[in-house]
């Protein structure tokens, strides 16, 4: 189309005069206008420099391929395992940045700290949290740990405040709980503000309560401070003004204070981008802010420096302080408030009284430099990045299907389904369904863990040892000991290793998940043991376990689930002519001068209604073996 155009300007400039001096000027003033022209009009590539940012977005932030991922719901283990997965994803697929859209409740304290730390781990730097629609308790962990936040129009976010389920409901934390819950939280939350350039302060009212805070204006630096009581003595000589906090939310706390918090200075030197949101403004930087990059094995012990320890923004969080600098790295860039700043800081605000921990609504992310932008949708969040390419993630469908199967009530009756369809399979081969029960029972507690890497080797091994050594102890050693014993603890603890993500863990967190899956398989015996009950008492008057167990061919037989009805086999002298009421496989039943015995073949397979000899008993059980023909003058 260019070629076209300049012909048709040499064409018309040939037949009049001045043509090519009246063209040369319209050039000159086409390649003028174009000089001045806003970023768009400009090429989209330059073959030197690569792709040219669109001129609202900055180069760190800028990427060509986005993908989002999706947070909804409790935030538990398979949360964090599905997060680490579509992390790895993206990384792999070579995403410039990555999204994590928060629309969630909040969830378990060690899902929702593990999940942080992936974050901040990531290899994708550009990482942004969209608060679409709320971000609640372990959602606000997870948006701090994004370099940048973006807010829906009705986002709200904060009340981050452990607490502890109960049988009756939440409560609060135990002062045991509190010393060892608070600080990897205040721990968390604090290296993300270091990191991502947020108010320190600020996030702990987030965490905790007791935190009663006011805004200030750096002279010097233009930034947001917020402070506490005794730092506003300090700068301004004067009882600190109350009255209605700023933050309307906040319980106790009433609406109507207007408070626009002026331009805040991040703590990375950003690029110069007009009218950027505070929140922006932190992560501009080329480099991303110093901060961990997750643990490593030879992870260096760094010394607690002065720049490194914790800000408590309130005295209640003195006596976890130190406790919360262990886990710091990132030094801090907050000024030390003395009397000595008088005058650099002014136009006190109140913020928050301290009653509750906050929340924040959309407009109130945008005013104390949480939220870099106001985003609605796909279209908006492509802007928000000059991409090219946006693509979402959502939690696949074997995560869902094991939060489900992983349930408390599901994985109780799954267990006692296992467990009664393997003791019914093995002590009365041939009843198929009850295999088959157990086989599917087992499946659905095991598979649903391996497909998101929380079951191993260890777990399925002591499984299968434990099947092998309840089979031996009901097949070929009679009785109940040892094997049997053996098996149904290797059982157990199988079963609830599936609970604890890559096998047992010490901390509070893998305590916790030993703890529920210790309680769950016990209750899943209890029911298995109720339900075998319920069979032994009712085995002959339902319709469906009639035609599942094995009858005599008398009709004065009883059925092979009636323990409680076998005669005694030290009653019966060895070589005692009897007769299998059922197959032996080596376990079943004999006849023995009118009266049934539980039996056991010491060799081979014997069919229903073969004449078997007795070589003796051994428990409660009968050995025998095939007996000879007989010949004539033979007696029984």
């Amino acid at each position: 189309m260019a070629v076209r155009t300049s012909d048709r300007i040499r064409s018309n400039g040939a037949h009049r005069p001045g043509g090519i001096a009246l063209t040369r000027r319209a050039v000159m003033l086409l390649a003028a206008l174009l000089s001045l022209a806003p970023g768009w009009i400009q090429p989209a590539t330059d073959p030197a420099t690569g792709p040219a940012a669109p001129a609202s977005v900055p180069a760190a932030r800028l990427a060509k391929n986005v993908v989002v991922i999706t947070v909804e719901g409790g935030i538990d283990r398979w949360t964090e395992a599905s997060v680490n997965r579509r992390l790895a994803q993206a990384e792999k697929a070579g995403a410039d940045a990555v999204v994590i859209e928060l629309d969630t409740p909040g969830g378990e304290l060690g899902a929702v700290l593990g999940t942080s730390q992936s974050i901040k781990s990531s290899s994708i730097a550009n990482t942004v949290a969209w608060v679409n629609d709320d971000a609640y308790s372990g959602g606000a962990i997870l948006a701090l740990a994004c370099r940048e936040i973006v807010a829906a129009p009705t986002a709200s976010m904060g009340d981050a405040f452990p607490v502890t389920a109960t049988m009756t409901g939440l409560r609060g934390l135990t002062p045991d709980e509190r010393v060892k819950l608070l600080p990897p939280l205040l721990a968390d939350v604090t290296e993300s503000a270091r990191r991502n350039g947020y108010d320190e302060y600020l996030v702990q009212a987030i965490v905790v309560d007791g935190v009663e805070l006011w805004a200030v204006e750096d002279t010097e630096t233009g930034r947001v401070l917020f402070i506490n009581e005794s730092e506003h003595r300090a700068l301004f000589d004067a009882e600190p003004v109350r009255g209605k906090p700023a933050l309307a939310s906040v319980p106790g706390g009433r609406a109507g204070t207007e408070y626009s918090a002026p331009q805040t200075t991040p703590q990375t030197t950003p690029q110069t981008v007009p009218q950027t949101p505070p929140g922006e403004q932190a992560a501009d930087a080329a480099t991303p802010p110093p901060g961990p990059q997750g643990p490593t094995d030879t992870q260096e012990v760094f010394e607690i420096t002065e720049e490194r320890r914790f800000n408590p923004a309130s005295d209640a969080l003195a006596d976890v302080s130190e406790s919360i600098s262990e886990g710091l790295e990132t030094e801090t860039t907050r000024p030390a408030i003395t009397p000595a700043l008088k005058g650099r800081f002014i136009n006190p605000v109140y913020v928050t009284d301290g009653t509750a921990p906050i929340v924040m609504r959309s407009d109130e992310l945008d005013r104390f430099g949480f939220s870099a932008a106001s985003i609605t949708n796909d279209e908006q969040l492509k802007e928000f990045f000059g991409a090219d390419e946006l693509a979402r993630v959502n939690m696949g469908w074997e995560y869902k299907l094991a939060r489900f199967m992983s349930s408390l009530p599901v994985r109780i009756l799954l267990i006692a389904v296992f467990l009664l369809g393997m003791l019914i399979e093995m002590t009365n081969p041939g009843v198929i369904f009850a295999g088959v029960a157990a086989a599917a029972a087992l499946g659905a507690l095991i598979v649903p863990s391996l497909l998101t890497d929380f079951a191993g080797a260890l777990e399925l091994i002591l499984i299968a040892a434990g099947i092998i050594l309840v089979a031996v102890e009901l097949l070929l050693i009679p009785g109940f000991g040892v094997f049997g014993l053996a098996g149904i603890g290797a059982m157990f603890v199988g079963i609830m290793l599936t609970f604890v993500p890559d096998g047992p863990s010490f901390g509070s967190a893998g305590a916790g998940s030993l703890l529920t899956g210790a309680t769950t398989t016990l209750l899943g015996l209890v029911t298995a043991g109720i339900g075998a009950f319920f069979l032994l008492r009712n085995a002959e008057s339902l319709p469906l376990l009639k035609r599942l167990i094995l009858q005599t061919p008398e009709p004065t037989t009883v059925g092979v689930l009636e323990a409680a009805a076998r005669a005694d086999s030290d009653d019966v002298e060895p070589g005692a002519i009897g007769e299998t009421i059922s197959p032996l496989r080596p376990s079943g039943r004999v006849r023995v001068d009118g009266r049934a015995y539980d039996a056991i073949a010491t060799r081979g397979y014997i069919e229903a209604g073969q004449p078997v000899e007795v070589l003796g008993s051994q428990g409660f059980s009968l050995r025998v073996r095939p007996a000879e023909p007989r010949r004539e003058g033979d007696t029984a």
